[in-house]
């Protein structure tokens, strides 16, 4: 279905294949959009074969690798290192060994806490109770909940418009189901695929935000893949001990391994905070034959214009800079993108507007990246405005192997991720080679590492060049 005029059409005539004729639609939008994207990848797709596909950037993952609850205590995982010429070392315990990495180097850490944002309801007539999985909160947390709509999870198939469910903890909320997107896939070792729907909230105390009612009604949204029920020490061990503003449905979970003496011994000074509000799509398997085709969730961010200069100083000093977390390198990541934009297009107004990015917004402006360093665009963002001040924005950034060439991030520390999961393709772009993180990965797994989010963590540097 399309919703703009053609104003393109060809056609292509395969000797040995399938005929394919195509009209473009893009007068209405007046600019490029992710349809003009989709239909660039799929005429690439027939000319160049170049697609990305998550065979290339998956692994077996034994059920029994899945760590089901964290390593007691706090920083005792073990630690696998990838150094910038490609060698791996093995590490029994992450607080004993990171800091002889980190001696003089600046720490970026997302410091998003974590929502109860899983919630069992009841519908009408029903006997039984079933998830509704909040997929983003991102700036909707301060907000009176009642009339509020929100994007959801329920894990039942085939919900319908109309539909009331009731929350089975206080009956207190309601939910009605307003609109459909459609059906919810996750990956084998959850607990069953669902229904993706828009919801409105339903409550009697008008005065209530939403952080009150899942405070109420909410339970601790850990993974699908544990296959358990969150028990009270994952209200604590599902957050980072520096966790602060509420706003994700899933932990940044590299932070889980940092603990109170360690930051004590890293020193204030050579950290910087962020926050990314990690949404429920970071657990959405990729399902498309191409990974490029997949739809990337949104996530809101949120960074201190003070963190951001004492960044550019760290770059500009050439100070090395560890990023924990995948979220902290997509919002790095985000932010040098919308530099870009800001110093392409000659506006450096000092707008509150905020800041957004789309899925493969940076592809169109990847041209003129060469130019542009992480300073100047970083500096794009901040300028006119004071230290006290934040830089809010939006991103679907999608950083994927074989194209995506990091412009802030050299040094990574991060989970071991699920295979066919957009982080696989990011740390595979990272260590520019999807084999080296299935060999790391299967070597790892045969050594008795502990994966996915509760799991064991990695350090790795970007190889050099």
């Amino acid at each position: 279905k399309m919703d703009h005029h053609a104003n393109i059409a060809f056609s292509h005539k395969c000797v040995n294949g399938v005929d394919v004729d195509m009209e473009f639609f893009t007068y209405e939008a007046n600019g490029v959009t992710d349809k003009d994207y989709e239909a660039a990848r799929a005429v690439n797709a027939i000319f160049d074969g170049a697609q990305i596909r998550m065979s290339d950037f998956t692994y077996d993952l034994n059920v029994e690798s899945i760590a089901r609850y964290p390593a007691e205590p706090r920083g005792s995982s073990r630690l696998l290192r990838v150094d910038g010429d490609g060698n791996v070392v093995h590490y029994e315990n992450f607080s004993n060994s990171f800091l002889s990495f980190a001696k003089d180097s600046h720490i970026v850490f997302n410091e998003s806490k974590v929502a109860n944002g899983r919630v069992f309801v009841i519908g009408k007539n029903a006997t039984k109770s079933l998830e509704m999985m909040i997929l983003d909160i991102g700036d909707t947390v301060g907000k009176k909940c009642n009339g509020l709509h929100l994007n959801v999870m329920l894990r039942e198939e085939g919900v319908k418009v109309g539909e009331e469910f009731t929350d089975e903890r206080s009956g207190t909320g309601k939910f009605k189901v307003v609109g459909v997107v459609g059906p919810w896939i996750e990956d084998e070792h959850s607990n069953g695929n669902g229904t993706e729907c828009i919801i409105e909230c339903i409550v009697d105390d008008k005065a209530a935000t939403l952080t009150d009612l899942l405070e109420k009604i909410g339970t601790v949204p850990i993974p699908p893949y544990l296959n358990r029920e969150a028990v009270p020490s994952d209200s604590s061990s599902y957050n980072n001990v520096y966790a602060s503003g509420t706003g994700s449905v899933a932990a940044p979970t590299a932070g889980l391994h940092f603990n109170d003496d360690l930051l004590k011994q890293i020193g204030n000074d050579n950290m910087s905070f962020l926050s990314l509000h990690v949404g429920a799509g970071t657990f959405k398997p990729v399902v498309t034959e191409d990974a490029r085709d997949h739809q990337m969730h949104s996530e809101h961010f949120a960074v201190n214009v003070g963190e951001i200069r004492r960044i550019i100083n760290v770059l500009e000093n050439n100070k090395r800079m560890i990023v924990v977390g995948t979220t902290s390198s997509r919002t790095l990541e985000s932010i040098y993108w919308c530099g870009v934009k800001r110093i392409h297009s000659q506006n450096n107004s000092n707008s509150d507007s905020k800041l957004t990015l789309g899925q493969h917004e940076w592809q169109e402006l990847n041209h003129v990246a060469s130019t542009i360093s992480a300073v100047d665009s970083l500096s794009a963002i901040i300028e006119g405005k004071n230290d006290d001040d934040t830089i809010i924005g939006k991103t679907s950034l999608m950083i994927t192997p074989g194209s995506y060439d990091f412009k802030v991030v050299d040094e990574l520390v991060t989970n071991f991720h699920a295979p066919d999961s957009t982080l696989m393709l990011l740390v595979s772009a990272f260590l520019g080679s999807g084999k080296k993180v299935k060999s790391v990965y299967t070597d790892a797994q045969n050594r008795g590492y502990r994966f996915l989010s509760y799991g064991d963590v990695c350090y790795f540097s970007r190889p050099k060049k």
